[in-house]
């Protein structure tokens, strides 16, 4: 049975999903007043007649239907922008969620710990993306693993060569060489351990 991940905080990148929400309440915002400036400009040239507690009133259209809109809808318009920004809010746990687990997975990798699963909700965006990363987690241990083994496997190889019976010249010769290799085996090693591997 697979975990359900729930969110528990609502702003987990907070200028990241401050800055969405903000732009998509603009976005509203301008389309509304676009809309209302082309109406404008459609109907500069008309005049328009309302009733208005049983006194007749005329206008310029653009004016007067600016006037009516804003003060038959303006509730609407309050209960609308809060839904943008309510909706973006949701909208952007699906980005800025995933945004947070690849960035603190990937500085765990760069200090060595390649054991994080970056695990994403069902409709969470980047779900490839983890899969790759996920996959390559295992696949750098895997290798890692294997090196480590080859450079325990060479450590042997070079004590076993230093019991070999030679002259003495080729005898320092070869003690020469293994030690400059036990060297640069040991970097090799230091460099395997310095990361905590995921289990096969």
């Amino acid at each position: 049975m697979i975990k359900k991940y729930k969110r528990r905080k609502f702003f987990i990148k907070k200028e990241f999903q401050g800055k969405l929400i903000f732009s998509c309440f603009l976005f509203v915002l301008g389309s509304g007043l676009l809309f209302n400036v082309v109406l404008g400009v459609l109907s500069a040239n008309s005049l328009t007649t309302s009733y208005v507690d049983q006194d007749l009133k005329l206008g310029h259209t653009p004016l007067m239907l600016v006037k009516q809109i804003l003060t038959a809808n303006w509730f609407l318009i309050v209960i609308g922008g809060g839904f943008v920004m309510l909706a973006s809010l949701v909208l952007s746990h699906r980005i800025a969620g995933p945004l947070y687990r690849f960035e603190t997975t990937l500085d765990d990798m760069k200090n060595g710990c390649l054991t994080e699963t970056i695990r994403l909700r069902d409709k969470d965006e980047g779900k490839d993306l983890a899969r790759k990363i996920n996959e390559f987690n295992i696949q750098l241990s895997q290798s890692l693993r294997a090196i480590s083994q080859n450079s325990k496997a060479l450590d042997i190889l070079t004590e076993q060569a230093l019991t070999l019976e030679l002259p003495e010249k080729e005898k320092e010769q070869l003690a020469g060489l293994c030690w400059a290799m036990q060297e640069h085996n040991r970097k090799i090693s230091n460099n395997c351990n310095y990361f905590c591997l995921r289990d096969e």
